[in-house]
């Protein structure tokens, strides 16, 4: 019904229509249903591209987190590795995707004891995602 038709009836005609009759009830049905076609359209592209960091060369914190995951595999006791969250030293070369990332960790030895290990890790990007440990290749580990 339009808002012609609807102010042709009298006080009494409108109150026996239904209100889904009423034509602000349609008019607001539509921009309902309007707004909620556009919204999933953007969650839909917002949730497409939630990673990222796939088309750029990875930071030197990124580094150290994947350096991390080499360190890990090498140690006695890979489960008590207590690692730095920041002290760590980084050389990148953007040019060659060539990282260099040393840091400490603490971690249980082979007979339960604490021990300090200082650890320098060389690893080339190879590209895509840099949180993917296939996305790095490892040239060199140094663990002490």
């Amino acid at each position: 019904m339009k808002y012609a038709d609807w102010n042709k009836l009298s006080n009494e005609e409108q109150k026996q229509k239904h209100w889904r009759h009423h034509p602000r009830v349609r008019i607001a049905t539509i921009f309902s249903i309007l707004f909620a076609v556009v919204l999933a359209g953007v969650l839909l592209s917002v949730f497409q591209n939630k990673r990222v960091h796939v088309n750029r060369k990875p930071i030197d914190k990124e580094a150290f987190a994947i350096a991390k995951v080499f360190v890990k595999e090498r140690l006695a006791q890979p489960a008590t590795a207590n690692f730095s969250k920041s002290k760590f030293e980084a050389q990148i070369d953007t040019a060659a995707n060539r990282y260099t990332v040393s840091s400490s960790v603490n971690a249980q030895d082979i007979g339960g004891n604490i021990r300090t290990h200082n650890w320098r890790v060389n690893l080339s990007y190879k590209g895509g995602d840099w949180a993917d440990k296939n996305s790095w290749k490892l040239l060199d580990i140094d663990l002490d």
